[in-house]
């Protein structure tokens, strides 16, 4: 059964291991028959920066990126957050959102998890 997922991304990848576990398991939700939706706030953006592997646990996090890009997911970045991690290059679809857009898809969502 389907179900619209929304993976909320708010720890500090570089004092956390959670946004990385984060990215791992909205992975494996995409690999079935789920629309993912992966929000970074904060600093969790910097996961999708050229410095991801000085992140805590970036060479994992090498292994589970690029699946994304070969399923040609779009992260969904609040816009704050994007302009405060100076995120002007990246080999990910970004979609800069508001604060109230990301209510809305928390909102229509089926399930969602924080991290």
């Amino acid at each position: 059964m389907e179900q619209n997922i929304v993976v909320l991304v708010k720890s500090d990848p570089e004092e956390s291991h959670r946004p990385v576990e984060a990215i791992r398991i909205a992975l494996g939700l995409l690999s079935g028959d789920h629309k993912v939706s992966v929000v970074l706030l904060d600093k969790s953006p910097l996961l999708l920066g050229d410095m991801a592997e000085d992140l805590v646990d970036g060479e994992d996090l090498e292994k589970y990126l690029p699946p994304y890009k070969e399923l040609d997911q779009t992260f969904y970045v609040e816009k704050v957050a994007l302009s405060r991690t100076n995120l002007t290059e990246s080999d990910y679809s970004i979609k800069p959102i508001s604060m109230q857009e990301i209510s809305d898809l928390i909102a229509q969502a089926d399930r969602h998890l924080i991290f």
